[in-house]
């Protein structure tokens, strides 16, 4: 059965897209045929190439398209219940889960970015946390690398997990060289032992402009892409 990955976060710009596109590289060295997908975007239409939909299209290379890869999208950056409402759209949480299986069908596996974090409102009684349950996939956390993150990442993995959610790890993003924080080398200790789900990786803060091929050595250094696949538990026939 096609699988996919949802990828949420503990907040706001704290690097799903770039670590959706990495992941997406990463996995397809270990030879799956990966798509990817991002639902809800507010802040930039879909036909933006500065938007998340945009720069994830640009970086794996799919061949869908912008309003495949982003079914709703809206120009005002706010929660996008707010950008819809603004807009005069309501977003209809079955429709989007039909849409999602539908282009999950075309690959091995479908990364699913989130907007935002996992509380995220998307509709008048719904949030992003509500479609991760329908999709009954595993999630992928993004949390910043530095003081106060050890909160807010063990608050996400409790309320996936009581929401029936299986967190299948968490990814650091945005280790920068020369930061000054002690906490940095404790706390991914700290997440696994009190949230309970493994580090995956620790990525490195990279600069403008993002290429395919740095994103693919930064990723391939950074996580074992083997592991991850005994993570999924998935049985993949390569071709050829």
């Amino acid at each position: 059965m096609t699988r996919g990955i949802f990828v949420t976060a503990t907040d706001t710009e704290v690097g799903k897209t770039v670590v959706t596109a990495g992941l997406a590289l990463v996995l397809r060295e270990q030879g799956l045929r990966v798509g990817v997908m991002k639902p809800v975007q507010s802040g930039h239409l879909a036909d933006d190439p500065e938007g998340d939909g945009g720069r994830l299209k640009r970086w794996t290379g799919v061949e869908a398209g912008p309003e495949e890869i982003v079914p709703y999208s809206f120009s005002l950056p706010v929660a996008p219940l707010i950008a819809a409402r603004s807009a005069g759209v309501a977003i209809d949480q079955a429709g989007l889960v039909e849409r999602i299986r539908t282009m999950a069908e075309r690959y091995d596996l479908l990364l699913v970015e989130g907007a935002g974090g996992l509380l995220v409102p998307v509709g008048p009684d719904w949030t992003m946390a509500d479609l991760a349950v329908e999709l009954e996939w595993p999630l992928v956390i993004v949390a910043r690398p530095n003081l106060g993150t050890v909160n807010h990442t063990v608050l996400t993995l409790e309320a996936a997990r009581s929401r029936g959610l299986h967190p299948l790890g968490v990814i650091l993003n945005g280790y920068r060289e020369g930061e000054r924080d002690p906490s940095l080398e404790a706390n991914p200790e700290m997440i696994e032992r009190f949230g309970g789900a493994p580090v995956l990786g620790r990525i490195p803060w990279m600069e403008e402009p993002m290429t395919t091929e740095k994103l693919r050595d930064v990723f391939i250094r950074a996580l074992d892409g083997r592991a991850l696949m005994e993570r999924l538990r998935l049985t993949v026939r390569v071709e050829g």
